[in-house]
């Protein structure tokens, strides 16, 4: 197993503001119309949800969560297209999961199986 693998999940919403709160109201409401679908996809109100916290754990190497503004600071990227699942190796980072692909998923399990699935080359 790689040793500094890092699984990063990026938000497209920045960090402080009120874009959370916001986006999981859209999400839950009449629209539906979540500005991260990442978000809304794993965390509720009260937090991150039980069936994602399960997936974690399945994992084998460790992940983070960033917001949009958090991400670009520390890996000094211009204008990354979020949300999306990067995987670092030290200092650099690879996109594994593109906005379009979590855009598209509509399950906790659809975004487990993806990753784990692009997760499947670092390991062979």
């Amino acid at each position: 197993m790689q040793q500094n693998l890092v699984l990063l999940f990026v938000y497209a919403i920045d960090r402080g503001s009120l874009s959370a709160v916001t986006d999981y109201h859209r999400s839950a409401g009449p629209l539906k119309t979540p500005r991260c679908a990442l978000y809304s996809l794993i965390i509720t109100p009260v937090g991150m949800k039980k069936g994602w916290k399960r997936v974690l754990a399945d994992f084998v190497i460790p992940s983070r969560f960033l917001h949009l503004d958090e991400f670009q600071q520390e890996f000094s990227l211009q204008d990354p297209v979020a949300p999306a699942v990067f995987i670092q190796n030290g200092k650099s980072v690879q996109q594994l999961v593109t906005a379009d692909e979590i855009n598209a998923i509509s399950s906790i399990e659809q975004l487990a199986e993806l990753v784990k699935k692009r997760l499947m080359q670092y390991f062979r």
